[in-house]
């Protein structure tokens, strides 16, 4: 885009189109619409209601950087600093994940157990909180909750906090740091542990997406050799943590990440809770488990 040429949204819109597919982006028609709509100041439908309107000089000057940005792979909702997360708008910077629409249903999967046998006030602990998504949308959805999201980045404890309080949960989320569960007091216990935690192999790291392996925080994607060494760590933890009966949920990877991850899950927990997350087409996307009722007898719950 020559910067001396006055341009309208329409203009600019087909031209960072073909640019950014020349580079090889997929979803290029999006991501032009997606990063002018923002640097224009308005909804993505008004590009489509305005396309004569020229672009200033200052809202040129930032797209083009930021198709630049786009064109060496960064994500678009790091471009844009936010990211539509079970109708929730999250912050999101590189020092968090970036929320995805698979994990929505891991929140499904926590409703769906805490309206089927916890308390009127469900304590509800997200393992690796990240952007803190997972608590913000379970917070949205069971007012009455007392939900901790954890996490050991302090930068993402940061997101974290500043979500919940934008959104409106200030007062109805806590957040703190912690190595997985290591600093979560078991008594009282939890109803539910629900996770998204690293489950990438090492050895898959470099046919991972771009996008992904070079931008969103390594630290959140990769969990050893076989993509369990946080899940193998985090069950223990929660069995200690989890009243009998209660609810660990956790996203889960490819195909054989998952086969593994379910034959921990199946040691750890009575083998014939576990059962697989499904997203709303039908993928498996995680696995759920319930501890034992045993102990309720025990101590008399």
């Amino acid at each position: 885009m020559n910067p001396e040429t006055p341009l309208t949204i329409g203009e600019t819109l087909r031209l960072a189109t073909g640019w950014l597919a020349g580079k090889g982006i997929p979803s290029a028609r999006l991501d032009a619409e997606l990063l002018a709509a923002e640097v224009c100041g308005i909804r993505r439908l008004d590009l489509f209601l305005s396309p004569e309107r020229p672009l200033t000089p200052g809202e040129r000057a930032h797209l083009r950087e930021l198709l630049r940005r786009r064109a060496r792979g960064e994500p678009v909702a790091y471009l844009l600093g936010r990211k539509e997360f079970y109708g929730l708008e999250i912050r999101v910077t590189p020092a968090v994940l970036i929320p995805r629409p698979e994990t929505e249903s891991l929140v499904d999967a926590v409703l769906d157990r805490v309206g089927s046998g916890a308390g009127p006030h469900p304590r509800i602990v997200d393992v690796g909180t990240g952007s803190g998504a997972i608590a913000c949308a379970l917070a949205s959805r069971i007012p009455e909750a007392e939900i901790l999201g954890v996490d050991l980045s302090e930068a993402a404890l940061e997101i974290a906090r500043e979500n919940g309080r934008r959104l409106g949960f200030g007062d109805r989320v806590r957040w703190a740091r912690s190595d997985l569960l290591e600093a979560v007091p078991p008594d009282p216990p939890w109803d539910v542990v629900v996770s998204n935690p690293p489950y990438v192999a090492e050895t898959e790291r470099e046919s991972l997406d771009p996008g992904i392996r070079d931008f969103e925080p390594p630290e959140a994607l990769f969990s050893g050799p076989e993509g369990v060494d946080h899940l193998r760590r985090l069950l223990p933890q929660a069995l200690q943590r989890l009243r009998p009966g209660g609810s660990l949920v956790v996203e889960t990877g490819s195909t054989v990440q998952r086969q593994r991850a379910r034959a921990l899950v199946s040691a750890s927990f009575p083998a014939e809770s576990v059962v697989e997350v499904r997203d709303p087409s039908g993928h498996p996307v995680g696995l759920a488990a319930r501890t034992s009722m045993q102990e309720e007898v025990v101590h008399g719950r």
